[in-house]
């Protein structure tokens, strides 16, 4: 079986029109994207090789390798696709700095449960990359810096609103946040989805807001 690039040379049957290849490549790279966060949930980075990856899109590995030319750079865009999904459900424009936010979070559960395959490589891409000698440990770093700045950002916007008390740390609410729904999220997978994260989620949410409401 043979891969055709998106810049292929023309065959007798005329020349493909540029907008045509491209749409091509597009729909081809999304495929080989929506493979590899299925195998990489299944068998974790390490557990899975370029040659099953072909296999699962059903291309050849020269094709594999023409759109993404290394497993790491491979897996950084199943990631960066993913948070994307995840943002983009979340809320409209996640750098507002509102109590609105905060609040948006008791969906946050919802929205993982919604897509268990996204779920499970998460934990496993994170698990696999704790030590700091791996490539992609501060990929992970980053983005638990992002989300905590975020809400850290929202408290404090929602506290000079009036919205919230002033008695209270962002930062440590902001920490207590990300450690529930990441401990949801193992609890969720390792239950077979008995323990619902939307559910409780939702709990948290709601009391930890009664808690610091003014």
């Amino acid at each position: 079986m043979t891969e055709e690039s998106p810049d292929a040379p023309p065959t007798s049957e005329g020349v493909a029109a540029p907008g045509t290849r491209q749409q091509r490549g597009r729909k081809r790279r999304a495929e080989i994207l929506q493979g590899a966060r299925k195998l990489f949930a299944q068998r974790g980075f390490r557990g899975t090789s370029l040659a099953m990856l072909a296999e699962e899109i059903g291309i050849t590995d020269a094709g594999l390798l023409y759109h993404f030319p290394t497993k790491n750079a491979l897996l950084l865009a199943v990631l960066e696709e993913t948070d994307q999904e995840q943002e983009t459900r979340m809320a409209g424009d996640l750098d507002t700095a509102d109590a609105s936010y905060i609040a948006s979070w008791a969906e946050f559960g919802q929205v993982l449960e919604d897509d268990p395959v996204l779920t499970a490589l998460d934990v496993l891409m994170s698990a696999e990359h704790l030590e700091t000698t791996s490539d992609f440990n501060e990929y992970f770093r980053r983005r638990y810096d992002t989300f905590r700045n975020r809400l850290v950002r929202s408290f404090e916007a929602g506290r000079a609103a009036g919205v919230y008390r002033n008695d209270f740390d962002p930062h440590t609410e902001a920490v207590l946040m990300l450690a529930t729904l990441d401990g949801l999220r193992l609890q969720w997978l390792l239950s077979d989805g008995r323990i619902s994260m939307a559910d409780a989620m939702r709990y948290f949410i709601r009391h930890m807001e009664d808690r610091i409401r003014a």
